[in-house]
């Protein structure tokens, strides 16, 4: 990589760092157009010269060695911001910064020139712990084959960077990790990133440890990292009370895989008129999404008013709950929507990092639909979530013709891909959802749409 490419994004801060420590001081007054910097590398720990340290001009594309005073002069310098890298070996590589500024008056030019006193960090500290998760039925394991980071700096409490500020491994069958060759005397943060394991998703918070009493030789027991179930909102994807006839069971089914507690019989109340109470038997689909709830014997009664009562579990420890929801069988006023057809998910021919068109076939006019109602997954997310977004008083969406929903791109910050649920909706009910054609992968960034 282009290192003056590599150091654009860090110049500002390195600037800011330098000038606000009071680490720059002019020593020349003198009228001139160019100015000379001298670097000046010492051991943060004993403020000893480091002598025979590489120093890179990302200006000038070149490189010198301090000599046994720990400098490196760099003359003839023009106005505005240089980056230098610092290496030596047995430590670890920073980057600092300068600006000169012009200090003149009227037409005569005068660029100072600057002193940097850049503190290096030797290498050598290691940095080892354990990362355990809690599964499902309570029981805790070693996490293994996770990833842990290690972060240099993290609150950013230096007045240098890092060239390399973050350090990633992956645990072994016990859980336990290391890291070797850490710089000495700051601190460092431990963290794991979201993993998969048995199909859940795992988090964990992150921990600090080193310091300035930590040197090069030294190791560091972090402690345990534990990590445990993401709980993504249990939701109620789809169900058919609004369309029951006397022979039909009733089917609800969830954004998360649902676990077999959701079954037991004094979960699912079932009641018809003065609360009379009806035997129901309740079971689960294949998928672990779905609970079917059917009379043990006989038919629903045409035109009766019924209530559903119950709870559904989800794998990872959230609940959705029911209570007293009314439904009416054979009424003959029902007309929920039929699901919508051809549904497709597209980025936007004129705006790409911007928008994504959802388009489809509109069910038949005399489904009346009112709106539509939008559900998404992206691939940070363990089951579709419904969007807030909701299509009543948009004509784009309700055009029987072409109908259209926009969704903003910046909406789903952070993942790489989307896939999308749509339903038809009614006084009645909403159909049952139709899956677009297929997932779409999302910019890195997000820039404004064109005028």
């Amino acid at each position: 990589m282009n290192l003056k490419s590599a150091f654009a994004l860090l110049a500002a801060g390195l600037f800011l760092a330098a000038c606000g420590a009071d680490e720059v001081v002019n020593i020349n007054d003198e009228a001139k157009e160019k100015g000379t910097i001298t670097v000046k590398v010492v051991d943060n720990h004993d403020g000893s010269s480091i002598t025979g340290a590489q120093v890179y001009s990302v200006v000038d594309d070149e490189s010198e060695v301090t000599d046994e005073l720990g400098l490196a002069v760099w003359s003839k310098q023009v106005l505005g911001d240089h980056v230098f890298r610092i290496s030596k070996e047995g430590y670890a590589t920073v980057l600092a910064g300068v600006e000169l500024e012009e200090a003149g008056k009227g037409n005569v030019p005068r660029v100072p020139d600057a002193v940097m006193y850049v503190p290096m960090y030797k290498t050598g500290v290691t940095a080892k712990g354990t990362v355990l998760y809690t599964d499902d039925k309570g029981e805790t394991k070693a996490a293994s084959g996770v990833t842990v980071f290690a972060a240099l700096d993290p609150d950013g409490n230096l007045d240098v960077a890092f060239d390399t500020t973050e350090f990633k491994t992956k645990t072994d069958k016990n859980g336990e990790y290391t890291f070797k060759n850490l710089p000495e005397g700051i601190e460092i943060g431990i963290s794991v990133g979201q993993s998969t394991i048995d199909g859940l998703r795992y988090f964990a918070a992150s921990t600090k440890v080193g310091g300035g009493n930590y040197r090069a030789g030294d190791a560091i027991n972090a402690p345990i990292v534990r990590m445990a179930i993401t709980a993504p909102k249990l939701e109620m994807v789809s169900n058919n009370l609004k369309s029951l006839d006397t022979n039909s069971a009733i089917t609800l089914t969830f954004s998360s895989e649902l676990i077999a507690d959701s079954l037991k019989d004094y979960y699912w109340v079932v009641t018809e008129g003065s609360n009379e109470m009806e035997m129901v038997k309740a079971t689960l689909s294949k998928d672990n999404k779905t609970i079917t709830i059917k009379l043990v014997d006989g038919v629903w009664s045409t035109g009766t008013m019924y209530r559903l009562t119950g709870v559904a579990f989800s794998k990872e420890g959230e609940t959705f709950t029911i209570t007293n929801e009314e439904f009416m069988v054979g009424s003959g006023d029902l007309n929920v929507p039929a699901k919508v057809k051809k549904f497709a998910a597209e980025k936007d021919a004129d705006d790409p990092d911007y928008y994504i068109n959802l388009t489809w076939t509109a069910p038949a006019v005399n489904d009346k639909v009112t709106h539509y109602e939008v559900w998404y997954k992206t691939d940070e997310m363990n089951s579709f979530h419904q969007m807030s977004y909701r299509s009543y008083d948009d004509d784009a969406a309700l055009d029987l013709k072409k109908p259209m929903i926009q969704v903003y791109i910046s909406s789903l910050a952070g993942a790489a891909s989307v896939q999308f649920k749509l339903a038809a909706c009614n006084s009645d009910g909403c159909s049952d959802p139709t899956d677009a054609t297929k997932a779409i992968k999302l910019p890195t960034t997000t820039i404004a749409p064109a005028p």
